[in-house]
C-alpha cells in the first residue's frame, strides 16, 4: 500500500510539474509562430501586451487556455490607414487537448472577448476596412485534386463582455454604434444542420440611415434561436425575442441565401400589447423616471418584408400600429396626457419606393387641455399624393403639467392648422392645395442654465397655395425675440415657388454663447456675438443668371469673440472681430481677424457671386480676392480630422490625404506670412499668391526663406481627375543648406541622396511635373522635369561613392572632397535624375563626369574620369609604378587618368576602374629602361650560360671523332672521311638547334619580366 501511494504520490507530482512547464516551454514558440503569421498575412500593425501571453491547462482543465491582454490591430491599407479596427482588453481561446492530440476534429470549448471594440467601414467607393490580408501573388502550377480533408473545428460557445461595435456604411450611407454590447452563442456550428442559440444586448444603440437617426441612446436586447442549414442557405426564426427598451417584437419566417439574391419572407408582431411598452422607444419620456409614470391603453403593432431583396431590387414590405386609448401620467405633476389614440397603416407590396402608401387614419393626443390631430394619407413618392390636416393648439404654460421640465420655464401660445390635398413634386411642378399657418403668441423661455430669459417671442408664418406653384405664397410676416434686453427681428416673403420672388430683413443682435446655455449643443462650444442689419430682394432666376443689378441686397454683420470648437473641429476657429458687408455682387471682407487653431490670420477682401453659388445660378463659381497676413501659421495642426488612437499602439506619422480641390470656387489669396510651419518645413517671410480655379491650386511668385536659404516658387496642385491628382513645380534655391535641403525634401532623398555628405551652401532650380499616389506623395516614376546646381564652394564629405573611389585609388585628397565653382545641369526622365557631363576641380586633381544617373530604387551609375597627379596617389600606388619603370632611369609621370565607373545602390556602391594610362611619359626611355632591365636580369644570363656549354661539348666530342679517324687513315681512309663529314653536319645542326633554344628561351625571359612588372604596378594601385 505504501508503495502505492508513493507511486501514484510521484505520477501525480509528475503530472503536475508537466501541466506546469509544458506551457512555458512552449510559449516562446507558439508567440513566434503567431508573430510570423502575422507579418506574413497581415497588412496592418497589431500589438499586445506580451507578457501578459499565456497558456495554462489549469484555468479549464483539462483544456488548454491561450490568452493575451491589451491586444489591438490598426489597418495599413490606404483607405482607413492608421485606423484601429479592433481592440480588447483580453482575448482568451480554450481548446480540448485531446482533440488536438487526435487531430480529427479540433474542439474549441470557448471565445472570450473582454472588452473590445469592433470599428467596420465600407468608405464612399465600396471599400472594406477589413480587406488586410496579402493578396497571395505566388503562382502555383495545378495540382491534382486533393482528398477532402478530415480535419473539422467546432466551437461550443462564445461570449463577449462590454463591448463596442461600430458599423459605417457610407455607401448607403447607414451609421450604427452598440455600446455596452454583450454577447453569448453556442451551436454545433460544424454540423450542416444545427441550432444557433444567441443572446445580445447593448444599453447604448446609436443607428442613423440616410441622415434619419432612428435610434439613439435605447437598449436593444436580442434573445433568438434559429435553425440554420448551411447546405441549402436557410436561416430559420424558432424561439426569438427582439426588445427595444420594453417594446418587444417575435419574429416567425426564414431568410434564404442561395446565391447573390437574398430572399425574405418574415413577419413580425408586438409580443405585448400595452402602451407603456410602445411609450418606452420614446426617449424624452423614458429617461425621465420611467418606471413610476402611470400608463393606460394598448396597442397593436405588426408587419411583414416578404420578397427578393439584392442590388436592384427590395422586398415588398407593411406595418400596422395601432394606439387605443393611451395615456400617461408623471406621479408628481396633475395633468395627463391622455386620449392617445392612431391608426397607422404602411404598405409597399411590390418593393418599389414610389408605390409605397402611408395612410395615418387618425392620430389624438390631450396634452392637459391641449388637444392635437393629425391626419395623412400620402400615396406614392414621385409624385406625392397628399391629403393631410394637422390641427394642434398648446398652452406652453400647461407643458410643466403633464411633462417635468425642472430648471425651465415655458410660457406662450403655439398653433399650428394645416391643410393639403393633390400631388407635390418639384420635378414635375405640381403642387397641392395648402393652407397652413403656424403662431406662437408671446413666448417666453427661462432654463436654469442661463437665468436671462428669451421673452416676447412672437412668430407668425402663412403658406398659401391654390394647387398652381406660379401663384404659391409663404409670408414670416414676423420673428421677434428678446434675448437679455437685446431684440432680434427676422421676416421674409416668398411668392411664385416655380421662379421665387423672394424678400428678406435681418436685424438684430445674437449672442451666442447665451444661445447654447438655453440649447446646448452636445460636444461643441460655440460663443460670440453677431451684430446684424441686411436685407435682399430679387427674383431667384435673375440671380441664377447673374443680373445682381436687378437685385437689392444691402447690410452688414459685426462678428465679435466667436469662438466654434466640435469634435469634427477640434483645433477651433475663432474670429476676435470681423466686419462683414453686402452688395447685390459683393460680400465685402472689410476686417477678419482671429485664429484658425493655433494660427493667427488677419484677412481682408470680397466674394463675389455668393447669390449664385448658394442657389445654384448659371454661374454657380463663387469668385474672390483676399489678403491674409499671419505671424505664425502651423499647416501641419490641419494635416488630419482624426485623433490620435487612444489605444497604445506604435507611434506613426499618419499620413497626408488627397484633398480635392473644388471646381466652382475662384479665389486668389495673396499671402504675407512672417512664419509658415508646413510638414518639417519652417518657412519665414513668405509672400506670394496662391489662385485656387478649376480645381486647380496655383502658386505665382511665392517667395520665402527656409532651411539657411531663399526660395522663389511657382507651380500647381491639380484635381480635376480626382483620380489622378498631379502637381507641377517650378522652384529656384539659393544659398541652402545642402545637408538641410536632404532632410526637408524627399525628392531630394530619392534622387540626390549625396546631398546628406554635402557641407556648404548650394543653389538649385528646378522646373518638374507629375502625379501624385493617395498620399499626396510624388509617383516617382511619373516625374519629368529639368534644373541645375551650383556652388561657389562645398565640402564633400566621407561617403560611401568617394570612401569607394579613395580606398581603390589610395589618393589622399578625395574623402573628404574640397569642391569649387560647381556648376551642375540636369534632366529628369520618368522619374530618374540624369546629369550632363561636368567637372569636378577638387586642389590639382580633376574629376570629370561624362555619364550620371540617379534612379528610382535609390541605385546609381556613374562614369568618371579621374585626372590626378602622380604626388596625389598613396605611397603603396607610388611604389608600384616605380618599380615598373626604374628608380633611376626615367622620372616618375606627371598625370595619371583613370577610367571609373560607379554603380549599384548608393550605400553599397561598386567602383571599377575601366582603364588607366599615363598622360606624358616619356615612352621610349621607358622601353629602353625596360630592356636593359631584362638584358641584366638572372633569367638572361641562366640562359646564355647554358648556350655556352652546349658549345664547349660539342667541340669536344668533335676532336674525340678526329683522333679516331686518323689512327684508322690507313685502314679505312674513304670511310673515315666521309664519317668525318657527317659528324660535323650534325655538330653545325645541333649548335643551330641550340641557338634556337636559346633565342626561345631569351624571347620567355623578356615576355615573363613584362609581365612581372605589370603585376607589380597592378599590386600597387590594387587594380
Amino acid at each position: 500500500m505504501k508503495k502505492f501511494l508513493k507511486i501514484s504520490g510521484i505520477s501525480i507530482g509528475v503530472l503536475l510539474l508537466a501541466m506546469l512547464i509544458l506551457p512555458f516551454l512552449f510559449k516562446d514558440k507558439i508567440k513566434g509562430i503567431i508573430d510570423d503569421q502575422i507579418k506574413k498575412n497581415i497588412n496592418g500593425q497589431v500589438w499586445y501586451n506580451s507578457e501578459s501571453f499565456s497558456l495554462s491547462l489549469f484555468s479549464h482543465f483539462p483544456n488548454l487556455t491561450v490568452s493575451i491582454n491589451d491586444i489591438g490591430l490598426m489597418s495599413n491599407a490606404y483607405a482607413f490607414k492608421g485606423d484601429t479596427l479592433f481592440a480588447a482588453k483580453e482575448f482568451s481561446l480554450t481548446i480540448d487537448v485531446m482533440s488536438v492530440i487526435s487531430g480529427d476534429q479540433i474542439k474549441v470549448k470557448g471565445v472570450f472577448l473582454d472588452e473590445p471594440k469592433v470599428v467596420t467601414i465600407y468608405d464612399k467607393s465600396g471599400a472594406f476596412s477589413w480587406d488586410i490580408t496579402y493578396p497571395d501573388t505566388t503562382t502555383k502550377a495545378p495540382e491534382a485534386p486533393e482528398e477532402p480533408s478530415t480535419m473539422k473545428i467546432s466551437i461550443e460557445k462564445w461570449e463577449i463582455k462590454d463591448g463596442t461595435i461600430i458599423y459605417d456604411d457610407q455607401t448607403m450611407p447607414m451609421y450604427a454604434e452598440l455600446k455596452h454590447f454583450d454577447h453569448k452563442g453556442s451551436g454545433d456550428i460544424n454540423a450542416d444542420i444545427y441550432d444557433l442559440k444567441t443572446y445580445t444586448k447593448s444599453t447604448n444603440v446609436l443607428v442613423e440611415y440616410d441622415g434619419t437617426t432612428y435610434l439613439n441612446g435605447q437598449t436593444v436586447v436580442a434573445d433568438a434561436t434559429m435553425n440554420i442549414d448551411l447546405g441549402k442557405s436557410i436561416y430559420k426564426f424558432l424561439e426569438n425575442e427582439f426588445a427595444v427598451n420594453d417594446f418587444k417584437l417575435g419574429f416567425d419566417g426564414a431568410i434564404e441565401m442561395p446565391a447573390d439574391d437574398i430572399k425574405m419572407d418574415i413577419t413580425y408582431k408586438a409580443k405585448e400589447t400595452n402602451f407603456k411598452n410602445l411609450l418606452s422607444l420614446v426617449p424624452a419620456v423614458y429617461n425621465k423616471d420611467f418606471e413610476t409614470v402611470k400608463t393606460d391603453g394598448t396597442i397593436g403593432f405588426d408587419g411583414y418584408v416578404k420578397g427578393i431583396y439584392n442590388e436592384t431590387t427590395m422586398p415588398g414590405f407593411g406595418l400596422n400600429m395601432l394606439i387605443k386609448d393611451g395615456f400617461f401620467q408623471y406621479p408628481d405633476l396633475p395633468e395627463a396626457v391622455k386620449n392617445i389614440n392612431m391608426d397607422l397603416h404602411v404598405d409597399d407590396k411590390d418593393g418599389i419606393m414610389d408605390h409605397t402608401i402611408v395612410d395615418l387614419k387618425k392620430f389624438h393626443m390631450e396634452m392637459g387641455q391641449n388637444p392635437v390631430d393629425a391626419r395623412v394619407l400620402m400615396n406614392g413618392m414621385n409624385p406625392y399624393d397628399i391629403d393631410a390636416n394637422v390641427l394642434a393648439k398648446v398652452k406652453l404654460d400647461d407643458v410643466s403639467k403633464f411633462y417635468p421640465i425642472e430648471g425651465t420655464t415655458l410660457k406662450g401660445l403655439f398653433g399650428m392648422d394645416v391643410k393639403a390635398k393633390g400631388k407635390y413634386s418639384d420635378s414635375l411642378k405640381l403642387m397641392p392645395m395648402v393652407t397652413a399657418k403656424m403662431d406662437l403668441t408671446n413666448g417666453y423661455v427661462k432654463s436654469s442654465e442661463f437665468p436671462k430669459p428669451i421673452e416676447n417671442i412672437n412668430v407668425s408664418a402663412v403658406a398659401a397655395s391654390d394647387g398652381n406653384m406660379a401663384t404659391s405664397t409663404f409670408l414670416l410676416d414676423y420673428f421677434k425675440l428678446i434675448l437679455d434686453g437685446e431684440p432680434f427681428e427676422m421676416k421674409a416673403f416668398v411668392k411664385n415657388f416655380d421662379d421665387p420672388n423672394y424678400e428678406a430683413s435681418l436685424k438684430g443682435i445674437i449672442d451666442l454663447a447665451k444661445m447654447t446655455k438655453i440649447y446646448p449643443i452636445e460636444n461643441t462650444t460655440l460663443t460670440g456675438r453677431m451684430v446684424a442689419d441686411m436685407t435682399t430682394k430679387g427674383v431667384l432666376s435673375e440671380v441664377q443668371a447673374g443680373n445682381y443689378l436687378n437685385t437689392q441686397t444691402s447690410g452688414s454683420l459685426e462678428i465679435s469673440d466667436l469662438v466654434y470648437k466640435s469634435s469634427d473641429l477640434p483645433q477651433g476657429y475663432t474670429m476676435k472681430s470681423g466686419l462683414l458687408t453686402l452688395t447685390p455682387d459683393r460680400f465685402n471682407i472689410a476686417s477678419m481677424k482671429g485664429l484658425l487653431g493655433k494660427s493667427d490670420y488677419d484677412i481682408t477682401g470680397y466674394m463675389s457671386n455668393y447669390m449664385g453659388y448658394m442657389f445654384g445660378g448659371k454661374d454657380s463659381t463663387i469668385h474672390g480676392v483676399m489678403t491674409m497676413a499671419s505671424k505664425k501659421f502651423d499647416v501641419n495642426e490641419w494635416m488630419t480630422d482624426d485623433p490620435a488612437p487612444t489605444t497604445a499602439a506604435p507611434a506613426e506619422e499618419v499620413p497626408m490625404e488627397v484633398v480635392e480641390v473644388p471646381k466652382n470656387i475662384d479665389f486668389t489669396f495673396n499671402a504675407a506670412m512672417d512664419q509658415v510651419l508646413y510638414s518639417n518645413m519652417d518657412m519665414t517671410n513668405m509672400k506670394g499668391a496662391i489662385i485656387v480655379k478649376d480645381g486647380i491650386v496655383k502658386m505665382n511668385n511665392l517667395n520665402f526663406n527656409s532651411v539657411g536659404g531663399t526660395f522663389l516658387m511657382g507651380g500647381e496642385y491639380n484635381t480635376q481627375d480626382i483620380t489622378k491628382p498631379s502637381f507641377k513645380m517650378d522652384m529656384n534655391m539659393k544659398d541652402v543648406e545642402a545637408k538641410e535641403a536632404y532632410k526637408t525634401f524627399n525628392t531630394v532623398k530619392k534622387m540626390a541622396p549625396i546631398a546628406n555628405y554635402v557641407e556648404g551652401k548650394i543653389n538649385m532650380a528646378i522646373i518638374m511635373d507629375g502625379l501624385l499616389d493617395k498620399e499626396m506623395m510624388p509617383v516617382y516614376s511619373t516625374l519629368n522635369g529639368k534644373g541645375s546646381l551650383s556652388s561657389g564652394s562645398v565640402k564633400i564629405l566621407s561617403n560611401p561613392v568617394l570612401g569607394s573611389i579613395a580606398s581603390l585609388t589610395k589618393m589622399k585628397n578625395m574623402d573628404p572632397m574640397e569642391v569649387k565653382d560647381l556648376k551642375i545641369n540636369y534632366t529628369i526622365q520618368n522619374g530618374a535624375l540624369i546629369v550632363a557631363p561636368f567637372n569636378i576641380a577638387s586642389g590639382e586633381s580633376k574629376l570629370a563626369v561624362t555619364k550620371g544617373e540617379n534612379h528610382l530604387d535609390g541605385s546609381v551609375d556613374y562614369d568618371m574620369q579621374l585626372n590626378t597627379p602622380s604626388g596625389a596617389l598613396g605611397a603603396e600606388a607610388n611604389k608600384a609604378l616605380s618599380g615598373l619603370v626604374g628608380s633611376s632611369a626615367v622620372s616618375m609621370p606627371k598625370n595619371i587618368i583613370i577610367d571609373l565607373n560607379v554603380k549599384g545602390p548608393y550605400d553599397k556602391t561598386k567602383v571599377s576602374i575601366v582603364k588607366t594610362n599615363f598622360g606624358e611619359v616619356d615612352k621610349t626611355a621607358m622601353k629602353d629602361a625596360a630592356i636593359t632591365e631584362i638584358k641584366n636580369s638572372d633569367q638572361a644570363k641562366q640562359v646564355q650560360a647554358e648556350v655556352d656549354k652546349a658549345k664547349a661539348q660539342a667541340e669536344e666530342e668533335a676532336a674525340k671523332q678526329k683522333a679516331a679517324a686518323e689512327a684508322e687513315l690507313k685502314k679505312q681512309q674513304d670511310a673515315a672521311a666521309a664519317e668525318l663529314k657527317k659528324q660535323q653536319d650534325a655538330a653545325n645542326a645541333e649548335i643551330a638547334k641550340q641557338k634556337q633554344i636559346l633565342e626561345q628561351k631569351k624571347k620567355a625571359s623578356e615576355d615573363s619580366a613584362k609581365k612581372a612588372a605589370s603585376d607589380a604596378l597592378k599590386k600597387g594601385l590594387k587594380f
